[in-house]
């Protein structure tokens, strides 16, 4: 849910890169939902649930052969559901924990975690999206 007042705090504070200002000073209130709404990849959210099958292309199969049986076992019973929490702290570290540093399969899994994410979404949480009413609203709070 977008609190009026968080939303208000953000826009009034400016942050640099955002380019709240103008569009504050003309109170032009669709330009700042779109700069609100907008997906940056400086911005990134957690995925959260990903189709299993994202998770095996992203597997060099070289990479998954030289696996213990153990580690193999382990990556079956993750992707076995057919889903996986790519943004789960367990999840992460036993992909991390498999691959070593500087593996592509490593590197791969991890991010499979995140996404590019808006500003709204960075404040309210994955999935929120301002509205103008939201917006309007914040401006007169």
């Amino acid at each position: 849910m977008i609190e009026p007042g968080d939303l208000k705090a953000e826009l009034d504070k400016a942050p640099s890169g955002f380019g709240y200002a103008t569009h504050m000073a003309s109170s032009d209130h669709t330009a700042l939902l779109l700069l609100l709404n907008e997906t940056h990849a400086a911005d990134q959210v957690d995925r959260g649930i990903v189709p299993s099958h994202e998770v095996i292309t992203a597997t060099d199969a070289v990479e998954w052969a030289a696996l213990s049986a153990a580690e193999k076992g382990r990556y079956d019973t993750i992707t076995g559901a057919g889903e996986v929490d790519a943004s789960a702290t367990n999840v992460r570290d036993a992909f991390a924990a498999m691959f070593g540093g500087g593996t592509a399969t490593r590197a791969a899994l991890l991010a499979i975690g995140t996404r590019d994410g808006s500003r709204a979404e960075v404040l309210f949480g994955t999935g929120a999206s301002a509205s103008l009413d939201d917006v309007r609203t914040a401006r007169v709070s």
